[in-house]
């Protein structure tokens, strides 16, 4: 019995040097070959093979909601029924404008190709809000302003914590403040 015990913990403690030195291997490997590791980030600003999906994804989700919001804004200016919405339509388009040149900076540097305009669901929004007026243009605007910036924040997340382009995950954690204020004004003036 003595015997059995001692083989079985021998065994054991060998699967333990195993495993202790294949995964300290492993780790290396890991940690050599990461992305941002020093060799690499230095040229991550200016190589487009740093861009994965991810990165290519939300730089043509931030375009398209960039581009919706300006015209959005742009209506809000002049179909809005208070001076809250359009000055709330002005922050829009002056907040808006500057990401989008942002981006498009980005962009070029990077070589990525963006989108020269909204996609068929923003334009189905836009155009519905261009028929309405009055109260009517006011409560679908704010509906579509909160909608609209949850799913920008939550694309702008995604992109900071998994997104392979420091550039573009860079300019998605400094635009997720705007956005967030954006998010507030719109959920506070729809409730009033």
């Amino acid at each position: 019995m003595k015997l059995f015990f001692k083989s079985t913990l021998a065994i054991a403690i060998g699967f333990v040097f195993l495993s202790a030195t294949g995964c300290s291997n492993d780790k290396t490997r890991d940690i050599s070959s990461a992305p941002g590791s020093a060799d690499r980030g230095s040229s991550a600003d200016r190589s487009p093979s740093a861009s994965n999906a991810t990165d290519k994804d939300f730089a043509v989700i931030a375009a398209q909601a960039g581009m919706a919001e300006l015209e959005l804004g742009n209506l809000a200016q002049t179909q809005g029924s208070d001076d809250r919405i359009r000055n709330y339509g002005k922050k829009l388009v002056e907040d808006h404008a500057k990401l989008n040149n942002e981006l498009k900076d980005i962009a070029a540097k990077q070589a990525l190709t963006l989108p020269a305009d909204v996609n068929s669901d923003q334009r189905k929004a836009i155009d519905s809000l261009s028929r309405r007026s009055g109260a009517q243009f006011d409560n679908e605007f704010w509906k579509t302003a909160v909608d609209d910036h949850a799913k920008a924040i939550e694309e702008f997340r995604k992109e900071a914590a998994m997104g392979g382009n420091q550039a573009l995950k860079g300019f998605a954690s400094k635009s997720i403040p705007s956005l967030e204020d954006h998010l507030q004004m719109a959920q506070n003036k729809r409730a009033n």
